[in-house]
């Protein structure tokens, strides 16, 4: 009896050893397997982390590969001009003539946002903040001004005649005339031209006609083939008379214009660059023409 006894005490404890050493063996192995999730997390960490270092590193090459194509070009081009530029300067087909038609090719028909980049690349590829004109200086005013008329005129032409070069010790002169065909947009009539303020009848008359304008264009380049001085001459009082038909008419229209009849050069602050609202005039007046 007593042994019966002793042998189930026996079979008893081995059971909870067992189950005691079962429950540790689960804890382990539970423990292994965070353990493992937990380095699996870190690690996908790091390679996510290694992955955005690789993109902002590789976005940054880029970036600076970019800047080194553009800077290569510029140098190009640079060589180009110097190895080119007074062998044949002062005819028709030489550099600065070259040059100079690119000027009308790239602005045929104003400022494109399609070509915006590639225009005021051309210019401040072949003028500086130093080049100047009869009424302004340096390449920034050039490029304010095309986007002025962007703003301004519904339609710009440039159609070239003729070119002439010259040559001046160091310096080469093209002169190239050419017709500069404009259409004021209605909204900007009256900010270009205010004393149509309440003048509709002469406002719809401008703002729907073609101005021709006979136009000189001057480029004098320095040695370096940098353009050194760049005008626009213009006969816009005459273009004004051959589209309206009267010179008073015309008179009445640059009484106190914001674009030069002279050179083309839009006077208007950007600050005042907005929609002007005309004055009502009082004959279009619903009870002035009812009484």
């Amino acid at each position: 009896m007593s042994q019966n006894a002793a042998s189930s005490a026996s079979t008893s404890g081995n059971g909870k050893g067992k189950a005691r050493a079962g429950a540790a063996l689960d804890e382990e192995v539970d423990e292994k397997v965070l353990r493992r999730r937990l380095q699996y997390k870190l690690h996908q960490r790091r390679h996510r982390a290694k992955q955005k270092q690789k993109i902002t590193t590789l976005e940054l090459e880029v970036q600076n590969l970019a800047a080194e194509v553009d800077t290569l070009n510029r140098q190009r081009h640079k060589l180009l001009i110097d190895n080119n530029f007074f062998a044949s300067r002062g005819t028709t087909g030489g550099v600065p003539a070259r040059v100079a038609m690119e000027y009308f090719r790239l602005f045929q028909y104003s400022v494109s946002p399609m070509h915006i980049d590639q225009q005021e690349q051309y210019l401040r590829a072949v003028m500086t903040s130093e080049t100047t004109g009869p009424d302004y200086v340096g390449v920034d005013t050039v490029v304010t001004q095309w986007r002025r008329f962007c703003q301004f005129f519904a339609y710009t032409r440039y159609d070239p005649l003729s070119i002439n070069v010259t040559t001046v010790g160091d310096l080469t002169v093209v002169v190239v005339d050419s017709i500069f065909s404009i259409r004021a947009r209605r909204d900007g009539v009256v900010t270009l031209y205010p004393s149509l303020n309440g003048d509709l009848e002469l406002t719809q008359k401008l703002s729907g006609s073609i101005i021709n304008i006979q136009g000189k264009y001057r480029f004098t380049f320095d040695s370096n083939g940098i353009v050194t001085w760049f005008s626009a001459e213009w006969d816009l009082v005459n273009a004004l008379q051959q589209a309206l038909g009267d010179l008073a008419d015309v008179s009445a229209v640059l009484s106190g214009a914001n674009i030069s009849s002279s050179t083309g050069q839009i006077q208007v602050d950007d600050a005042h660059v907005q929609e002007t609202k005309p004055r009502v005039d009082p004959r279009h007046n619903v009870e002035f023409l009812l009484s």
